[in-house]
């Protein structure tokens, strides 16, 4: 009984001792615990105010900046002002200079344009004066010169086109199909304004191209009879190539085959008629071509008058020039 007690006495006293012992162990790892804890929070609450006073001083920094750029605002604001202002006195000033050149220079312009247009006048006047000399001069001497020619054996063709059918004349529309066109017999303007004669050269009918039925590069030919083999001959003719648009015109001889190009003229040669003479070598079946090539649209009408093919060498019995 004695042990039993002494057993149980001893049993309590160790629980007793045990439960203070664990209870004071559990307290010393608690306030460990809050210590690191506190430690914790004690960093980042010194990391948290090296940030605010950076942040501070940047701020700081800012509000100094912007009080420069403020100052630097209002400096130039000023200055824009000053600027204006300047600028606007003399804008004023440039303004009523402006103002009386421009009146000088309209009462100039008006004198200069009326001067101008007397002197141009004046001028047009005379050259159509000179004009209308010249072509009844050179209307005078084709005829005198046809009549001289037609009446000597050396004439070969002449071709006026006054009538539709003229004996003396050897050249007519090719009909081979080498072309797709045919040269027109023409009296005054042709239809396209500003190209072709006004009128003939002499007399009252030529031939023409007329450009606007033709396509670009589409040509016409005039061609002549097989001529006489042996004799050596001068061709002679007037030609017209006037407008914004011309094409080509050439004079091709052939002999049994074989072309030669002896004349050629393209683009605009103005309003006017020229002479031509052209030295023709005899061979064997020869045949003289006008070839004329349309532009690239109606404003390309060509005309030729008086072709007329003389025996020999040209020379003073050909039409002069």
């Amino acid at each position: 009984m004695k042990m039993r007690v002494a057993m149980i006495f001893s049993f309590f006293v160790f629980f007793i001792n045990g439960n203070i012992i664990g209870s004071s162990t559990q307290n010393s790892l608690d306030m460990h615990i809050k210590e690191t804890e506190i430690a914790d929070i004690r960093l980042d609450v010194n990391v948290m105010k090296r940030n605010y006073h950076d942040l501070l001083k940047r701020v700081m920094d800012n509000e100094n900046t912007i009080d420069l750029l403020e100052k630097d605002k209002q400096y130039l604001t000023h200055e824009v002002e000053n600027l204006k202002r300047q600028l606007s006195c003399e804008i004023e000033v440039l303004h009523n200079i402006t103002g009386e050149h421009k009146k000088e220079l309209n009462e100039t312009d008006f004198d200069l344009n009326y001067s101008f247009n007397k002197t141009v006048r004046e001028m047009s006047y005379n050259v159509d004066v000179l004009e209308n000399k010249f072509l009844r001069l050179e209307l005078e001497r084709s005829e005198e010169s046809i009549k001289r020619c037609t009446n000597k054996t050396e004439v070969v063709s002449v071709c006026t086109f006054e009538t539709k059918v003229e004996e003396k004349c050897v050249f007519y529309n090719d009909e081979t199909g080498l072309d797709k066109h045919n040269w027109r017999r023409h009296q005054g303007r042709t239809g396209s304004p500003n190209t072709g004669p006004s009128k003939a050269m002499a007399g009252n009918y030529y031939m023409y191209i007329e450009s606007g039925s033709m396509g670009h590069l589409e040509n016409a030919r005039l061609v002549s009879n097989i001529l006489q083999q042996g004799v050596k001959m001068c061709l002679s003719f007037y030609y017209h190539m006037y407008g914004s648009a011309i094409g080509i015109l050439e004079v091709i001889v052939t002999s049994s085959g074989v072309k030669q190009t002896m004349f050629t003229r393209s683009g605009n040669q103005g309003d006017q008629w020229y002479y031509k003479k052209l030295y023709i070598q005899s061979a064997c079946n020869l045949q003289i071509i006008f070839n004329s090539i349309d532009g690239q649209n109606s404003y390309g009408d060509i005309a030729l008058d008086n072709i007329m093919l003389f025996a020999g060498e040209c020379g003073p019995q050909t039409i002069p020039p």
